[in-house]
C-alpha cells in the first residue's frame, strides 16, 4: 500500500515567478502568494487549504488562481522540494550572484545605492554601479506615470545597449513589500535559473516587509 507521505508534493517557486513576485508593487493577489512562499523557512506541502489561506481568497478562486500561476510556469508541485538556502545574506551573495551573469560579474544595490554584495567587479566599480543603479531607479520612479501607465510597460528595469541592441551592463529592480532593491548584472542576464529563486527568497525572508 502507497503511503500518504509519498503523495505529497511541495510547492516550488519557478525563476518566472520569482521575476513577476518582485518586477512590481503594485497590490496584486498572485504577487502576495507568491512573495508569501518565497519568504518561508521551510518547504510547504501542497493543500487547497494552504493555498486559500495564503491568497485570502474563497476556496474555488484560490485554487483558479493557483492553476493560472501554474499554467504560466510561475509555480510547479515537486515531490522533493529544492532545497533551502539559509545563511547570511552578506555570506549567500556572491555565490548567489556570480551565476545570474554569463560573465560572472553581478552587484545588488538597495535604493539608496549602498552595495550589498558583488562579484567579479573591483570594490570601487561595484560601489559606484550601486550608486547609478539607485539613481536609475529614482529615474524611473520620477516618470513611471508614463512608462508604466501611459505606455503599459512592465518592470523597472534599464540597459546600456551594445549596437545590435544587447545589454551591455542592466539594472534589475526587485520589489520586496517596501523594500527596493537593484540588480546590476555585467552582460547578458541568466534570471531563468533556480538560483535567481535563491537569491530572491533569500531577500524575501530578510527583507520583506509590508
Amino acid at each position: 500500500m502507497t503511503s500518504e507521505k509519498s503523495h505529497t508534493r511541495y510547492i516550488q517557486i519557478c525563476p518566472a515567478g520569482a521575476f513577476y513576485a518582485t518586477v512590481g508593487s503594485e497590490p496584486d493577489d498572485a504577487r502576495a502568494m507568491l512573495l508569501l512562499l518565497l519568504s518561508s523557512e521551510v518547504a510547504l506541502p501542497y493543500s487547497p487549504q494552504l493555498v486559500k489561506k495564503l491568497t485570502g481568497l474563497e476556496e474555488h478562486d484560490a485554487e483558479d488562481m493557483f492553476k493560472q500561476l501554474a499554467e504560466k510556469n510561475f509555480i510547479e508541485l515537486v515531490e522533493t522540494p529544492n532545497e533551502l538556502v539559509t545563511g547570511s545574506v552578506e555570506s549567500l551573495l556572491p555565490e548567489l550572484l556570480s551565476g545570474l551573469s554569463n560573465i560572472g560579474k553581478a552587484a545588488l544595490a538597495d535604493h539608496h545605492g549602498f552595495c550589498l554584495g558583488s562579484i567579479g567587479y573591483e570594490d570601487d566599480m561595484a560601489e559606484e554601479l550601486c550608486a547609478l543603479a539607485a539613481d536609475l531607479s529614482s529615474l524611473h520612479e520620477r516618470h513611471s506615470l508614463l512608462l508604466n501607465q501611459k505606455l503599459g510597460l512592465m518592470g523597472e528595469s534599464w540597459g546600456l545597449l551594445d549596437p545590435v541592441g544587447l545589454s551591455q551592463v542592466g539594472f534589475w529592480v526587485i520589489h520586496l513589500g517596501y523594500q527596493r532593491f537593484i540588480l546590476v548584472i555585467d552582460e547578458m542576464p541568466k534570471l531563468n535559473q533556480n538560483n535567481y529563486v535563491d537569491l530572491i527568497s533569500v531577500l524575501a525572508r530578510r527583507y520583506l516587509d509590508y
